[in-house]
Formats: C-alpha cells, sequence, structure tokens
C-alpha cells in the first residue's frame, strides 16, 4: 500500500479552496488541479508499506497523536515550491496551527524513522491544490487572496494512495485520535 498521514479538511473549508482551483483551472495552464475530495494537509509521506509495517507503526502513531490536544487551523495565503521562477507546486499556506503541524510532524520524523521511513528534508506545513507539469509563469496566481475560515483538528489519519489515470484515489485505513 502506498501511504501518507494527514489531516483532513472539513468539506465547507475544501469547498471554499476547490473555488479557487475552479477559478485558476478556465486559465488552461500546465497545472494538474488537485481534486475536491483529495485536499488535505500531509503530516509525513510514507510510501509502500505492508499489513506488518502498519501494525508496528500504529501504536506509535497513537502515542504521538494522544500528547497533543485538538488545536485550530486556518489555511492563508499562496505559494509554491521550490521558487516562482521553476514552480512545480501551487500550496495555499497555514497560519494558525502552523507550530502544532510542524511539532507533529517532527515527532512522526522521528519516531517512524526508528522503523526505516526515509526522513524528509523539511516540513513545511501547507495544502498542496496544484503540481505544475512544464513550467508556466505563476505571479498572478501567487498575487490572489486565499484564505478560509478556522477550523478543529482532532485526528491524524493514515491513508493509502492508489494511482489511477484520472489521479489519485485516497482511502482512511486508520484514524488516530489527537
Amino acid at each position: 500500500m502506498r501511504t501518507f498521514l494527514a489531516v483532513e479538511v472539513p468539506e465547507a473549508i475544501r469547498q471554499v479552496v476547490y473555488r479557487f482551483i475552479q477559478s485558476q483551472a478556465k486559465r488552461g495552464l500546465p497545472i494538474k488541479w488537485v481534486a475536491f475530495e483529495n485536499l488535505h494537509i500531509t503530516l509525513k509521506f510514507l510510501g509502500e508499506i505492508d499489513e506488518n509495517m502498519k501494525t508496528r507503526m500504529s501504536p506509535l502513531v497513537s502515542g504521538i497523536c494522544r500528547r497533543y490536544k485538538p488545536f485550530r487551523v486556518r489555511l492563508r495565503g499562496l505559494g509554491c515550491f521550490p521558487n516562482p521562477k521553476n514552480a512545480r507546486v501551487l500550496w495555499l499556506g497555514i497560519d494558525e496551527g502552523s507550530q502544532e503541524l510542524c511539532d507533529i510532524a517532527g515527532e512522526l520524523e522521528a519516531e517512524l524513522g526508528s522503523l526505516g521511513f526515509r526522513p524528509e528534508k523539511r516540513f513545511h506545513p501547507h495544502l498542496t491544490i496544484g503540481r505544475i507539469k512544464k513550467s508556466c509563469p505563476v505571479d498572478d496566481i501567487l498575487q490572489g487572496n486565499l484564505s478560509a475560515d478556522v477550523f478543529a483538528v482532532d485526528s491524524v489519519v493514515l491513508c493509502s494512495s492508489i494511482l489511477k489515470p484520472a489521479g489519485p484515489v485516497y482511502e482512511e485505513l486508520e484514524r488516530f485520535a489527537l
């Protein structure tokens, strides 16, 4: 199973984000926009795991999550990786709740490393909204003013990602309460 750990974004917030995505998609730029149902905040990409690894990692993830209280997140501001001149990923930033997401991601990184998961370079809390297929100007997209209401985060979700020609399909495998 190809997997990742994430924070779900409520449907009402995804609707706000998706309206922005639809307005930008009309421009016909070479950007693969994220589907409505796939909008989430990734904490850690795990890659391929089997049922045995899932069984071994679940108590670690659960233990980390239990150390945190539910918190609030607000999506605000647009950005890209690695930079506007060579943008490959467009994202919506996080102002409120950013530190909590960083703390949880840092603990996941440290503890899951003991099971052999590859370390990530650096965690930057964000919600991916598009992937750029070939170089195109994004300055005017980044000038957009996109923000959404605050929402509560009370769990982390382990998801599988099934790659299909139309795009990935995500399925919840397990939920870890904060």
